[in-house]
């Protein structure tokens, strides 16, 4: 039976603040509740948040990654509906956090090399390939 989920007033302020920092690197859910403390004045509590959070994910309106290393748990990004995240790849920065969403044919290339070559069937959307963005590896360079 499929859950429904009601438009409240605390999933409204949660998805207004994602909508504002969705350029901005992906956030922890303790980051994204402290902000939203901070951002609104009738902030829903920090259950709900992470529950939100977890409920927004599984609708595709918010992406859910990795952080960088297995300690620290997961980070959010708002992706909207129209970002169709389950289609490409995408990279995250190791030094600045920032996740990339990789829209060009080279995933294609990608996808049908490991299902011809090695018979597997890639999830796009929950591929993520960590390393460091252009201006990151620049800097280390220096």
């Amino acid at each position: 039976m499929e859950r429904k989920h009601y438009n409240t007033a605390g999933r409204q302020s949660l998805a207004a603040y994602l909508k504002k920092i969705a350029a901005q690197p992906p956030k922890s859910a303790e980051e994204i509740y402290t902000g939203l403390c901070t951002d609104c004045e009738n902030a829903p509590g920090r259950s709900s948040v992470y529950r939100m959070l977890a409920t927004l994910a599984s609708e595709g309106e918010v992406q859910k990654f990795r952080a960088g290393d297995e300690q620290s748990g997961f980070v959010y990004q708002y992706v909207g509906s129209t970002r169709h995240c389950d289609t490409h790849f995408h990279l995250h920065c190791l030094a600045c956090g920032n996740v990339l969403h990789l829209e060009c044919k080279c995933g294609d290339e990608i996808a049908g090399h490991l299902l011809a070559t090695h018979g597997f069937q890639i999830d796009r959307g929950r591929s993520v390939l960590y390393g460091l963005c252009a201006a990151c590896a620049a800097r280390e360079v220096h």
